[in-house]
């Protein structure tokens, strides 16, 4: 008989469910505990497993000497057959290992007869992988009433993963996920404490990530430091909200129609800089985004036009149209208040970030997605040299991080008025746009008394 201890917190997962998920951090025993299942799985009856990594290129990679331990570990090597690519139980069971990256539509029907696939390091699975791997893992036996189980394990990287979205944002309901850190392990050892305790003393970000299971920065990171100070200081909350007797909001802007468009919503304030929401989609063009951006600015409850600032190439970017960006945004807000973002290096612009964001407050929840794009902005790694250039990656982070420096810049380039706005009045135009005129203006516009009904 063999005596298996499990930690308290992961008892739930030794219950049969379909998707089965364990985050968190270092000397959690994720990976420990998986592979003891796999190995206690296979040996108490015939199973075909598979463990998979989005990447390997050799059975080094793989989880393949975790499994060898384990086997050692119950003493069951006169069970199993270690053979080079797999592990074979004399009942049959077989446990192999596969790179996502090596299948496509037609080839991973090969799996199609697994009872388990584990999935390791599952916060680099593609989400092209997860679409193909779901499906495919699709074995039950009605006469015991099982079916196949999907496990994986990670640490959190983005919350755009899509191992996170799958479990963390919208999940099944034959789905469970725990997070489990070094402080739910009662054999966490003492020289990982030491580690711990060190790496929280060096860089607490890093730490965090590392040991807590807190989304994390690359080590090319550009603005996560940044984001990570925010939130200690707490100027990430939903607070944040406009000031009706202040400035007028600002609107930067990073443009595309196949990319994402992205766009933050700002408003100065003494000192600093209220950041009021972001928001991003891709397929649209200048005529759709016009109006979004109108119905915006009066939901945050700015009555005044707002400026928009739009990149420096926006004269000649289009929409799939004949109009300029900048033409079609000037017809709508007027064209003093629509101007281009001074042409800068891209190291100036994200200089101009890291010093601008140190005094800015943002809405939690209305910049959720675009503070996700800040965290997660990177520069680009050379393999061959062995150092990060100094040119950002260009993904889905680089848009909400671009439209952010864009704004950094013209915040700091800028001035703003020593008095707040003119006292201009705001009124309703024809087009049903906010425009506002002078009091004089305004006064010559109203009816006269003889003619007021």
């Amino acid at each position: 008989m063999i005596n298996v201890e499990v930690p308290r917190k992961l008892k739930p997962l030794l219950y049969p469910k379909r998707y089965k998920g364990l985050y968190g951090g270092r000397g959690g025993a994720k990976s420990h505990f998986f592979a003891e299942q796999v190995v206690l799985q296979a040996y108490m009856k015939t199973m075909r497993i598979v463990c998979i990594r989005e990447v390997q290129n050799s059975i080094k990679d793989s989880v393949k000497q975790l499994l060898v331990d384990k086997i050692e570990k119950y003493k069951l090597h006169q069970f199993f057959e270690i053979l080079e690519s797999e592990i074979r139980g004399i009942n049959g069971s077989i446990i192999v290992f596969k790179g996502m990256q090596s299948y496509n539509a037609s080839n991973i029907k090969s799996l199609e007869g697994f009872d388990i696939a584990w999935v390791e390091e599952a916060q680099t699975l593609s989400q092209h992988s997860l679409d193909l791997l779901r499906p495919t893992i699709r074995k039950e036996d009605k006469s015991a009433g099982t079916e196949s189980e999907l496990w994986f394990s990670w640490n959190p990287r983005y919350k755009t993963d899509a191992v996170d979205k799958f479990f963390r944002k919208s999940p099944p309901d034959d789905a469970i996920s725990i997070m489990v850190n070094w402080y739910d392990n009662p054999w966490f050892p003492d020289v990982l404490r030491k580690e711990m305790l060190h790496d929280f003393d060096v860089d607490a970000d890093k730490a965090e990530h590392i040991w807590n299971g807190a989304y994390g920065a690359s080590q090319g990171a550009i603005l996560a430091r940044w984001v990570g100070n925010a939130e200690r200081e707490n100027r990430l909350h939903n607070e944040v909200e406009y000031d009706f007797d202040g400035h007028t909001i600002e609107v930067s802007s990073d443009l595309g129609f196949r990319d994402t468009a992205s766009f933050w919503y700002w408003q100065r304030t003494l000192g600093g800089f209220k950041v009021l929401k972001y928001e991003g989609d891709t397929g649209l063009d200048a005529d759709d985004w016009i109006p979004r951006i109108h119905q915006s600015v009066l939901e945050l409850g700015c009555r005044k036009p707002p400026k928009i600032w739009l990149p420096h190439d926006a004269r000649a970017k289009t929409f799939q149209s004949k109009h300029t960006t900048i033409e079609k945004f000037a017809e709508k807000f007027g064209a003093g208040n629509v101007q281009i973002v001074p042409i800068s290096k891209k190291l100036d612009q994200i200089e101009a970030a890291r010093t601008v964001i140190q005094r800015c407050e943002f809405n939690r929840d209305l910049c959720e997605d675009g503070l996700d794009g800040l965290r997660a902005w990177e520069f680009s790694y050379n393999d061959d040299s062995g150092v990060f250039s100094r040119e950002p990656v260009h993904n889905w982070a680089s848009h909400p991080s671009d439209a952010f420096a864009y704004g950094c810049q013209v915040m700091m380039e800028v001035e703003p008025s020593k008095q707040l706005d003119e006292p201009n009045y705001a009124v309703t135009a024809k087009d049903g746009y906010i425009q506002t005129i002078p009091l004089n203006d305004l006064w010559k516009e109203s009816p006269k008394r003889s003619n007021r009904i």
